[in-house]
């Protein structure tokens, strides 16, 4: 297993490090990942490392403003760009590895992850998501207030504390985060709005897409709620689907304590759809 990391410039003009996990032998597929919303793709070194010593390579890299990218921190002008970028990186991704490809996507990454699965189609062989942020409980008054926000000050900042009782129930995946310098803890009231306006549209685009998914959820989860992927599934025109609600699990499902049971489930899934 070889695991890479190297600073790439993308079509779109965005600059960032693309991380690679790749086995020893020929890749069975690639699988092409996307992290979520304020995080950074190192933080999934252990699911790389889990897939390559299956012999599926996995690429990922920093969003756009996220982790090492060269953009600025938490900001992005349109949440269209996300996925310009993310369609760029599977291309070249793809180019390295001319093998089956897969989409999987956490949390915003799903979010994203559906957008380009209905752009990039038959390109792909499937699209996976892990507690896809489809759904955003934001009362009235505070939407209203946010809007306001992103209009008249789009740079401006505001803590926004994750609830990390909600990300696992293994304390050390929690400390790490807390402590990543790469996690940032203030976004811009642009993302934010931009975030929220893309996960009211997303609905436009899911009947569009008919490749095979795997969609899978914490039951636990409180920053996305179960009923977001529930909804994927039921709304997904695929005629091969798969939904896998893990009951217990909080919102990381690869993070939590029975993260073996989970990526197994992933790679026995890539397994059947590879062949």
């Amino acid at each position: 297993m070889n695991a890479l990391q190297e600073r790439v410039t993308l079509p779109t003009g965005l600059t960032t490090v693309a991380y690679k996990w790749l086995p020893e032998g020929k890749p069975r597929a690639l699988v092409v990942g996307v992290h979520g919303f304020a995080e950074h793709a190192g933080r999934y070194e252990h699911v790389g490392r889990f897939l390559a010593e299956r012999g599926f390579a996995l690429y990922m890299y920093d969003l756009r403003g996220h982790g090492r990218s060269e953009w600025e921190r938490g900001y992005v002008d349109r949440f269209e760009q996300f996925i310009e970028d993310t369609v760029a990186f599977a291309k070249f991704a793809k180019r390295e590895v001319p093998a089956k490809t897969f989409l999987l996507g956490h949390s915003m990454g799903g979010l994203i992850a559906v957008y380009t699965a209905a752009r990039l189609g038959g390109e792909l062989s499937g699209f996976l998501t892990s507690g896809a942020a489809l759904e955003v409980k934001v009362n009235p008054l505070a939407r209203l207030t946010l809007q306001l926000a992103g209009l008249l000050n789009p740079k401006g900042r505001v803590r926004t504390p994750v609830s990390t009782e909600c990300l696992s129930k293994d304390k050390s995946v929690v400390e790490r985060y807390l402590s990543d310098p790469l996690v940032f803890k203030d976004p811009t009231y642009k993302l934010l709005l931009e975030f929220g306006r893309a996960v009211q549209r997303v609905w436009l685009v899911v009947g569009t897409i008919s490749l095979p998914a795997l969609i899978m959820h914490g039951g636990s989860d409180c920053l996305v709620p179960p009923s977001a992927s529930r909804k994927l599934y039921d709304k997904l025109p695929s005629p091969d689907k798969a939904l896998k609600i893990y009951e217990g699990l909080r919102h990381e499902i690869f993070n939590e304590v029975e993260r073996e049971k989970v990526l197994s489930d992933l790679a026995e899934w890539l397994e059947r759809h590879s062949s």
